[in-house]
């Protein structure tokens, strides 16, 4: 691309951030466009980062609402359909799974599948972009956080998916040192979930129930009961597992792909690009030794004294 064609590009596209081209070192490119901490592939944000922003940061609470926030891989889905069949109060037997609406790509309104019943909202957006009035107004809300070094494959593989948005075409080896800078769609982990402690820190009367996506593998049942007491539910054990088998990945996934579930979060075949194998430990798959040495030192750094930051990375 000539420079003219990359300034004219810029102004059409990146009027509200900077349009950057990352590239591998096959030549393969992923166009996103920055404003501030947010990062989205530029074909996400056609209608503007802004009125995005404002949409998102407006959105008028309605009683009852949960949000559930977290950084995009780190069991966002699987918790969002916890909630869904834990604040059902009838037969789990014919409910379905629920794809809750990700605010930032989609408006509430117009989401394909709502649910009966208290709403479940999904964000990816650092806290001070957050809807105003669920905090103002008392709203539940659960911050889910997982390894990075899982979180980090995870979007790996999930990008590669998503065609809607272009699909990601860039090497790994490029991809997780974009990632570790910050510079991949959705932007910086580790600063996402150090704004999140301030948050925390400072606002302590908004009563943030955190969440481990793997306490939440390893010890199911004792984090549903620590869950469903932050909603002021109180179902039986034999209850709670029941939604835990209803929320297993394999069937999460077949609700979707059998049609049984709309979403706009498939592929051309019609293939959920939701969930993939939800393991603990799956980066030793990709991460090199070196790699690995590279982001332990970025969670030293970033992570030191964090409330996010436990032995279980390890794993």
């Amino acid at each position: 691309m000539d420079k003219t064609s990359a300034e004219e590009e810029n102004h059409n596209e990146g009027a509200e951030g900077k349009v950057s081209v990352l590239e591998d070192e096959n030549g393969e490119q992923l166009k996103v466009v920055t404003f501030e901490e947010i990062v989205m592939p530029v074909s996400a944000m056609q209608k503007g980062i802004k009125a995005r922003l404002s949409y998102v940061k407006k959105l008028p609470y309605q009683d009852g609402d949960v949000l559930v926030s977290s950084y995009p891989k780190t069991g966002t889905h699987w918790t969002a359909n916890l909630l869904h069949f834990l604040m059902y109060h009838g037969p789990l037997d014919t409910l379905v799974s629920h794809p809750p609406c990700l605010i930032d790509l989609f408006n509430y309104e117009d989401w394909p599948q709502k649910r009966d019943g208290n709403r479940i909202i999904v964000s990816h957006y650092q806290p001070k972009r957050l809807p105003a009035e669920h905090f103002e107004k008392g709203g539940k809300t659960i911050v889910v956080f997982r390894n990075p070094k899982d979180t980090s494959v995870s979007l790996f593989h999930h990008l590669r998916k998503f065609t809607k948005i272009g699909g990601l075409k860039l090497s790994w080896n490029s991809y997780i040192n974009y990632w570790m800078d910050g510079k991949m769609p959705f932007g910086s982990y580790f600063d996402y979930y150090n704004n999140w402690q301030q948050q925390i820190k400072e606002k302590p009367e908004q009563n943030v129930l955190v969440v481990q996506y793997e306490d939440l593998k390893k010890d199911s049942l004792n984090q549903l009961r620590r869950i469903q007491n932050y909603l002021g539910l109180n179902h039986s054990d034999e209850r709670l597992q029941a939604v835990l088998d209803k929320c297993s990945l394999g069937t999460l996934k077949a609700e979707v792909e059998n049609g049984k579930v709309k979403t706009p979060l498939i592929d051309e075949k019609g293939k959920s690009i939701l969930y993939r194998k939800g393991v603990i430990g799956d980066w030793k798959n990709l991460f090199t030794v070196a790699q690995n040495e590279k982001i332990e030192e970025l969670i030293e750094e970033k992570f030191r004294n964090s409330m996010f930051s436990y032995d279980v990375w390890n794993c």
